[in-house]
């Protein structure tokens, strides 16, 4: 019979499906999928902490050193002032030594603000690390889970694979076709029965156009449904 092949590849493949749907939507799968979620947010977590500390840590040491810089640069000031006898000229010397603190003054407290960033980034971290230890152990526990009952699953999912891939080369190349087309836009079942006495379609149940029933009048035709693009067939 002409669509006896297709219709119990359809068949399995359904059954395929289903199966493989009940897994995606089982409970197990989902505490995995939660579990991995949280396991990676925590890591994204504990490296934009690191990063940041890094970041920080550059820019603290650069702070100090700049400070230090200027230290020294006062204490060149001290040695210089008691040489000095013109008045312009010490008040000159002074002005500078006083942006030069001005300038130590704002570098302290800087660093001493990131200073203290740094303090609660350690903090934030060593309590982000836990929560990723537990979300890793979490992870693991769900995954193992899910494994184990997908591995219950599995002997049945290949043996109706392995029957797709034996009906396959006997399935007409254009039904074939037909079939992973219109598969891969989720319109499945794929080939449905006509129905001549309303001139409908058996799956959107649309009446098809008046070319579409001049095409399916005997045992064998087939067609494209015009509403739903599955293929018609009139069984044999």
């Amino acid at each position: 019979m002409k669509f006896d092949t297709i219709l119990e590849y359809q068949n399995i493949d359904r059954e395929l499906l289903a199966i493989e749907s009940d897994v995606a939507k089982s409970k197990e799968r989902a505490a995995c999928v939660g579990a991995k979620a949280k396991l990676e947010a925590a890591t994204a977590a504990v490296g934009r902490l690191s990063h940041e500390a890094a970041d920080l840590l550059a820019g603290y040491s650069k702070l100090t050193a700049r400070a230090d810089a200027l230290k020294a640069r006062i204490d060149e000031f001290d040695g210089l002032l008691d040489d000095i006898a013109d008045v312009n000229e010490a008040d000159y010397y002074i002005r500078q030594i006083d942006a030069v603190n001005e300038e130590i003054a704002a570098l302290e407290r800087d660093a001493a603000r990131d200073g203290e960033r740094i303090d609660a980034i350690a903090a934030e971290y060593r309590k982000t690390w836990e929560t990723g230890r537990k979300a890793s152990d979490a992870y693991k526990e769900a995954a193992a889970a899910y494994n184990a009952f997908a591995a219950k699953i599995q002997p049945r999912i290949a043996e109706l694979k392995a029957k797709l891939k034996e009906l396959e080369g006997s399935v007409p190349a254009e039904f074939m076709s037909a079939y992973k087309s219109l598969r891969a836009a989720k319109k499945t079942p794929a080939f449905v029965a006509y129905r001549p006495e309303s001139g409908t379609c058996g799956r959107c149940f649309m009446e098809v156009s008046g070319a579409t029933k001049s095409k399916l009048k005997n045992p064998g035709d087939y067609a494209e449904c015009p509403n739903c693009r599955r293929i018609l067939y009139i069984p044999e």
